[in-house]
């Protein structure tokens, strides 16, 4: 299986020059690949909208499936080298280390990070997929979903956390309605014991959520002295990131 993904990316590497439609002959010899594996992996490719096959040249070009793959590629790179600088901000003002994280599936993945001062951390690394009712940052990705997602979310993915045995369905939707209505979410020991977390969404120029942004520290620095504070900053620059990305709706 890895090797036909290996064998299709290989193709499509190919047939990334504009404007042009390639034969399986041309293909084969560019890749080293037999005519009959290049003729069977189009083929799927095709089924996926990835190549369009013409019925008159037999030929094969890149097909419009991959053009929103293309631009939410340039859309996250765009978010993460934005989110750079506001992260620093974010680790800066709190002294906590501060994450950026999409959605992935009923996952919520990091995709940026920056490290406060503190020793005493609840570690969150690159590439941790996490469910989305695991701590604030990544309820706040799940909050803003459709209620159709929420609700096969909450039958397939709504299961206990480390520290949440007993879970409860009514609550998380309220919990969700509350996040965005304030566009802050706020979390205490959800998967960690005496972890808190602090989410806000991100926003782009269409005024959708394309990420979340937020801190992850303990109940000893992160508690009722300075949790407004906090929040507020969390606040602010999630705000700052989303208009960074376009967002001109109401903050």
């Amino acid at each position: 299986m890895i090797q036909s993904i290996q064998r299709a990316v290989k193709i499509l590497d190919v047939m990334k020059i504009p404007d042009k439609e390639f034969s399986i002959r041309e293909i084969s010899l560019a890749t080293s690949l037999s005519a009959s594996t290049v003729h069977r992996i189009l083929a799927t490719l095709v089924e996926c909208n990835y190549v369009t096959h013409d019925e008159v040249t037999h030929n094969y070009k890149l097909g419009s499936a991959l053009i929103s793959l293309g631009i939410a590629a340039i859309h996250n790179t765009k978010l993460q080298e934005a989110s750079v600088r506001i992260l620093k901000k974010l680790s800066s003002l709190t002294q906590e280390d501060s994450f950026l994280m999409i959605r992935s599936g009923n996952k919520g993945i990091i995709i940026q990070k920056e490290q406060g001062p503190n020793n005493l951390k609840v570690v969150e690394n690159f590439g941790y997929e996490i469910s989305l009712h695991w701590g604030a940052i990544r309820k706040v990705l799940l909050a803003y979903q459709s209620d159709e997602f929420i609700q096969k979310y909450i039958k397939e993915e709504f299961k206990p956390t480390p520290t949440r045995i007993t879970l409860n369905t009514d609550n998380l939707i309220d919990e969700l309605k509350t996040i965005r209505e304030n566009k802050l979410a706020i979390s205490t020991g959800d998967y960690i014991h005496n972890g808190v977390g602090i989410g806000a969404p991100v926003f782009d120029y269409t005024s959708k959520l394309v990420a979340s942004i937020g801190i992850i520290g303990t109940t000893s620095r992160i508690n009722k002295n300075n949790i407004e504070k906090m929040s507020k900053t969390v606040s602010n620059c999630a705000k700052e990131l989303s208009n960074i990305m376009g967002y001109v709706g109401q903050n």
